[in-house]
């Protein structure tokens, strides 16, 4: 895809294309699917063996390995198990010794990827693509936003809108061509057609959820750790749900090399103690978004276009993730292991970090209050 990002009006008035990088931090947007090929293939030339179909139902631990019991009743171990299986986690028993209940964001997602040739077969759309060849157009409309991410070879759309009554949590929910259009009664004919070239069987609806910051994402024995939305769930206005989660990843793996075998607990307890605090400012990021997206200040983005293409600070996109871990990594053991202060400096400049809850953060958008916090957030 190319390296810049379309925003547009719901009426199809374009507000501009925006830089997704520069030359010193280029960026580019990747199609999830291809990512997903990317990473499987590597890891089968490396020998790495991968199981499909296996539903984990429970984890487990003793002082030397952690383990995961699978729906079949058979059991696998290993010197570190990683958790990394969404906002539903089944680790949280394990972790915490409960499972804090998921909180309604108030919004629900309708997604799909299929061909691009199903899509341009339709001259609305082929016509509405027009010069954009691979690339991201991002919507903003009344109360809901549309992105759309088109390569050669595929296309994906997904509509962020209020509460749909059929939402579920769960991953694989059917939705319909018919209740994303109910959505987009005002929406210029491009949208439409583009939502109907959509295979019907494909179109995926859940809600979308939240849970507090969670600041603890290890298990008491240090051999189970979470990552990805098992740790930290995301808005998708945060766009940074996938490379956070890719960022937990390096972060452990750095840990772990500098830890060795015999000290894995250890290894894990600084990955949490080095991820939670950005994270949590990440995932906040996706809140302040949805406002800005859902609720547009349409005189200032005609004074500063730019504006509302500007989804994170460089806090967010230019952070080195191995880096820093080698950087902090005895300072945080020593915090860890005989109180010495520390302090964390990868998330947002000049913020003094604290915690929030989801509940004051909706109660705010529902009175219509702006969330302002200190430092360079964007």
């Amino acid at each position: 895809m190319e390296p810049h990002i379309r925003m547009m009006k719901s009426d199809w008035t374009r507000i501009g294309d925006f830089p997704l990088g520069n030359s010193k931090h280029p960026a580019l947007p990747m199609s999830r699917p291809a990512l997903h090929e990317l990473l499987y293939d590597y890891a089968r030339e490396l020998g790495i063996p991968v199981a499909l179909g296996k539903s984990v139902v429970e984890y487990f631990e003793d002082g030397e390995r952690g383990g995961v019991k699978y729906a079949d009743g058979s059991t696998e171990q290993a010197d570190v198990v990683v958790a990394a299986d969404g906002v539903g986690s089944r680790a949280w028993a394990l972790v915490t010794g409960e499972k804090q209940a998921a909180t309604p964001s108030g919004f629900s997602v309708h997604l799909v990827t299929y061909p691009t040739e199903r899509a341009l077969a339709n001259p609305v759309v082929r016509e509405g693509f027009g010069d954009l060849e691979s690339g991201v157009m991002f919507n903003l409309g009344p109360g809901a936003h549309f992105v759309i991410g088109k390569s050669p070879k595929e296309t994906t759309w997904c509509l962020i809108t209020r509460d749909q009554p059929d939402a579920t949590e769960d991953w694989g929910n059917k939705g319909s061509a018919a209740a994303a259009l109910a959505d987009m009664e005002s929406w210029a004919p491009f949208y439409k057609e583009l939502v109907k070239t959509a295979p019907e069987d494909d179109i995926l609806l859940w809600r979308l959820m939240w849970r507090d910051p969670q600041p603890k994402c290890v298990s008491p024995l240090g051999r189970v750790v979470q990552i990805g939305d098992a740790a930290h769930p995301f808005l998708p206005t945060s766009a940074a749900g996938a490379s956070m989660a890719l960022e937990d990843g390096c972060t452990l793996a750095s840990c772990l090399q500098l830890s060795g075998k015999s000290n894995v607990p250890l290894a894990l307890r600084v990955h949490n103690l080095l991820r939670f605090e950005r994270v949590c400012c990440a995932q906040k990021i996706g809140f302040r978004n949805r406002e800005m997206f859902h609720k547009t200040d349409w005189d200032g983005v005609e004074n500063d276009p730019g504006s509302v293409s500007v989804f994170a600070g460089d806090w967010m996109g230019r952070h080195h993730v191995e880096q820093y871990v080698y950087d902090n990594y005895g300072n945080a053991a020593r915090s860890i292991l005989v109180g010495a202060p520390f302090e964390n400096t990868n998330s947002v400049p000049g913020f003094k970090f604290r915690p929030w809850t989801v509940k004051e953060l909706l109660e705010a958008s529902d009175k219509g209050q702006p969330v302002i916090d200190e430092g360079e957030w964007y």
